[in-house]
């Protein structure tokens, strides 16, 4: 009995200690069915810190670390033949957050910002779907890469998802 305590002590402990270490931007992300019908695609977790966000964004990176984001993480969610991929940032201050989105907003040529919740952000439909929004310190993208209404209707899935994950601060 005390080796089945010892190693249900020391499980947890582990497990502790592995939830301790995992980015809280990483832990922002949705769960497998948080959308439904959603799973993970395994081994499309990324997740990279200052220079290393180069492991997400292949060349260009700068244009993150420049303006403000400190660390992001990226999953990739499939449901048959649709895939979702949402990436999180930590930017350094909710301002800097919005004023990433609003340089976003510019580049997209979209011409004005919806509120949902305590979140801000637009979606954009072509060439692809992808939703960009903030609340408080965190970036967010959400594109779907399939039939456009759909994907368009699972970006604002994730969206609700997401900033109920992320924390009111």
């Amino acid at each position: 009995m005390r080796r089945f305590l010892l190693a249900a002590l020391l499980a947890a402990t582990a497990a502790t200690a592995y939830a301790a270490q995992t980015p809280t931007v990483q832990k922002l992300l949705p769960a497998a069915n948080a959308v439904k019908g959603f799973t993970i695609l395994p081994d499309s977790l990324a997740y990279g810190k200052g220079n290393d966000i180069s492991k997400i964004y292949d060349g260009g990176y700068e244009l993150y670390t420049n303006n403000g984001v400190l660390d992001a993480a990226r999953q990739m969610y499939q449901r048959s033949g649709d895939y979702v991929e949402v990436t999180l940032h930590t930017m350094k201050s909710p301002k800097a957050a919005l004023d990433f989105l609003k340089y976003w907003q510019k580049e997209n040529k979209v011409k004005s910002l919806t509120k949902s919740g305590a979140s801000t952000g637009f979606l954009v439909t072509k060439p692809s779907v992808t939703a960009y929004f903030v609340k408080g310190k965190y970036l967010a993208t959400v594109s779907a890469f399939h039939a456009q209404e759909k994907a368009a209707k699972d970006a604002g899935a994730f969206r609700t998802v997401i900033g109920k994950l992320i924390p009111n601060r």
